[in-house]
């Protein structure tokens, strides 16, 4: 299974993955690999741009790094902008199983905590980057997980729907590891 934890920077994909991996491995299996686009960038062996043309090969990159682990039979989160409707269409048809996580807080809370200093007016990303951005069209789940400046988890939502389509049984809130 391949869960897409997708967002615009500063949403809280990693974090969500970091904490729904613990949950799963608890649940379901051991056998679970988390993909973060920051960290794979760190290591690849090449430079690559932050263009809208690199952008989309990363992300198909990425795309096709999480279907490989995906046959290996591990359940694969993976936590990227990547927001190209080619690319969530490619690996959503070509995954075992897919899952789909749009995190989809307001602007105005991401420019809040600006975690990033992407979110003002002049920023290169704001100018150049969020207007090509493609939104998930039909996301398994399309959350609002930044209400008031404070982050908000679902972790009960999003595991239960996960275990749903997965065929476990369902997750209690108190199965919540702190």
């Amino acid at each position: 299974m391949i869960i897409w934890i997708t967002g615009l920077p500063g949403s809280g994909k990693t974090t969500l993955a970091r904490n729904l991996k613990s949950i799963l491995e608890t649940k379901v299996s051991n056998n679970i690999v988390i993909l973060d686009g920051d960290n794979i960038r760190r290591v690849l062996p090449y430079q690559i741009s932050y263009s809208n043309e690199d952008r989309r090969k990363l992300a198909l990159f990425y795309s096709e790094l999480a279907l490989l682990i995906d046959q290996s039979d591990c359940i694969v989160i993976c936590s990227f902008v990547a927001l190209f409707h080619s690319v969530q269409e490619h690996t959503r048809l070509k995954a075992n199983d897919y899952f789909e996580i749009f995190l989809d807080p307001p602007l105005d809370e991401l420019a809040k905590k600006n975690k990033k200093n992407l979110y003002s007016e002049k920023s290169e990303y704001m100018l150049y980057q969020f207007i090509k951005h493609e939104f998930p069209i039909n996301p398994d789940l399309r959350i609002n997980n930044i209400i008031n400046g404070v982050y908000q988890d679902h972790l009960s939502e999003i595991t239960n729907k996960i275990l749903k389509k997965l065929k476990i049984n369902i997750f209690d809130e108190k199965d919540i590891i702190s």
